[in-house]
């Protein structure tokens, strides 16, 4: 597939990805009042971290180990990761619905609880799967059309029934339903129930490095914003949920301009790697200033406009959101591009601790002083540290690599 076809091909999915939850979060921030919004929040906010452990790093590494197999051997990539992950989602689903459940506010612990399940779920996808095939419709087809169609029927009944708990409920139908075809279509039941004594040790030892990394990450991103909920009044954090709900627009794209080029820059065993890499780079950068540029622009306006006047940000809020959605642009091209593509694991994973720990000490001391706007900036404070990071190691592991002859650096 030619690099703009395929590039094409993942831009689409994050506007299906991004009019999902639009059908159902203006009509639950209008509707159900800032209790069930936090609450829904909170469940998604730590559903999506327990989500990162159930995946075992394969989000990180799995696309560019499918790409670099043989046709033959890609499907086996995706028979190892599935009874390690298994075995991990039993106790994070558990860990996960338990603290969404105390966080959330009272009247509202039940549906923050289910959410959480519905997001864990999402660490069983195989999507990073289908991302190292090329294969965008598989996508389409077994992610993203089942969850529209459970989203469409839980706004629904939120509208006519006034109740929230469809929404959870019903993606968890949807994320059983998707996945679960997916892997019995490609691996068969027997795969999937077979036994695999030491499995989990063994896929553990080989992608502890991811599975910090994307830990790490989760800490400060997917965590921002239940750590936000415990240090602001509600008001202050409904309005960070806002922003958040604007940023993943800008985190989904980014991620699927890294999902189209992650393979594509490793392909034909990394001849061109350094030219592809390059390219990588500057469209992801390009990606992050238009997304700066829209959150100082546009933000403001668009939070009141999709989700009510009453959790709307301000210009400070969306802002930092902007600053976070640059990073995390270059962060993607330098880190699942270029330092995964290098097999460099260990450093990506350092870069992203140290922006962890530098973001969620941010956010934490940033929104308990300023609110919303401080954890918007706490965030993109943990970003920018990690790029620096990656840009380093990037620069070191380029110089040091044995260039193919047709790879000009």
């Amino acid at each position: 597939m030619g690099l703009l076809r395929r590039v094409l091909a993942f831009a689409g999915l994050p506007f299906l990805s991004l009019l999902t939850p639009f059908l159902f979060l203006p009509v639950l921030a209008r509707v159900a009042g800032a209790d069930a919004w936090l609450a829904i929040a909170v469940g998604q906010s730590i559903g999506a971290f327990a989500a990162l452990v159930v995946g075992l790093g394969y989000n990180t590494v799995g696309p560019t180990a499918v790409a670099l197999e043989t046709a033959p051997q890609r499907a086996a990539v995706l028979e190892r990761s599935i009874r390690p992950r298994l075995a991990l989602f039993a106790p994070a689903v558990v860990v996960a619905a338990t603290l969404a459940a105390v966080i959330a506010p009272e009247s509202h612990r039940l549906d923050a609880a289910l959410m959480a399940i519905a997001l864990t779920l999402s660490g069983l996808s195989s999507a990073w799967y289908m991302i190292g095939l090329g294969r965008a419709g598989l996508i389409v087809l077994f992610e993203l059309l089942p969850r529209l169609i459970a989203t469409a029927a839980a706004a629904a009944a939120l509208l006519l029934l006034g109740q929230v708990t469809w929404y959870p409920a019903l993606l968890i139908a949807a994320a059983v339903l998707g996945s679960g075809a997916f892997l019995w279509r490609t691996v068969g039941p027997r795969t999937l129930l077979a036994p695999a004594p030491g499995a989990v040790r063994r896929e553990f030892a080989a992608n502890r490095s991811a599975l910090a990394t994307e830990i790490a990450a989760g800490a400060h991103n997917s965590l921002a914003v239940t750590f936000v909920s415990l240090v602001t009044p509600t008001a202050q954090a409904a309005a960070y949920i806002s922003g958040d709900k604007l940023y993943r627009i800008g985190q989904y794209s980014v991620s699927a301009l890294g999902n189209a080029l992650q393979g594509w820059a490793v392909e034909d065993e990394r001849r061109e790697f350094a030219r592809r890499a390059r390219t990588a780079i500057l469209w992801h950068l390009v990606l992050g200033l238009l997304g700066l540029a829209a959150f100082g622009v546009l933000g403001p306006a668009l939070s009141e406009l999709f989700f009510g006047a009453a959790v709307a940000i301000d210009t400070a809020t969306a802002l930092g959101f902007g600053v976070a959605t640059l990073g995390i642009a270059l962060g993607t091209a330098l880190g699942r591009v270029v330092l995964v593509g290098l097999g460099l694991r260990r450093a990506f994973m350092l870069s992203v601790i140290a922006g962890a720990l530098v973001g969620v000490s941010a956010i934490l001391t940033l929104s308990a002083l300023y609110g919303a706007a401080g954890g918007a900036w706490g965030l993109a404070l943990g970003e920018l540290v990690s790029v620096a990071c990656q840009a380093v190691f990037a620069a070191r592991g380029m110089r040091a690599r044995p260039r193919p002859e047709n790879d000009v650096a």
